[in-house]
């Protein structure tokens, strides 16, 4: 039994945990500094970021922007569903006004942070740059 102790600890030392993905899980409506573009980078937004460990079969990180909860802001989470990629645009009853309102689903680490919207303006920039041209 006892020349089975070293064995046993060195498979143990080749075992990989397992864990959720890491996402970035803050309120724009609690947390000022967690904004629709921000720079994940800078110190304060650090706070923000989450094992996801308290989401059951955690998968995917969100980022919410417009209207939601009746808020008009920022939400990112995490979260154990595909909620997609997609924008539209949303007009309350008695505003005038419609905003637009985007969610954005990622399955990598730390991937809802401002930089997948920012690519996704740029690309709509470029879209319609070049819709205009012809």
């Amino acid at each position: 039994m006892v020349s089975r102790i070293p064995f046993l600890i060195l498979a143990l030392a080749f075992v990989k945990s397992s864990h959720s993905i890491s996402c970035y899980s803050c309120e724009s409506s609690k947390d000022f500094s967690c904004s629709e573009f921000w720079d994940p980078s800078v110190e304060v937004n650090q706070q923000y970021l989450s094992d996801c460990r308290n989401v059951y079969d955690a998968k995917y990180c969100v980022k919410m922007t417009g209207i939601y909860d009746g808020k008009l802001g920022t939400k990112r989470f995490c979260s154990s569903r595909d909620w997609g990629d997609y924008c539209e645009y949303i007009q309350r009853p008695g505003d005038p006004r419609e905003y637009r309102s985007c969610i954005l689903t990622c399955a990598n680490n730390e991937c809802n942070s401002a930089k997948i919207l920012t690519i996704s303006f740029l690309a709509m920039i470029f879209t319609s740059f070049i819709s205009l041209s012809f």
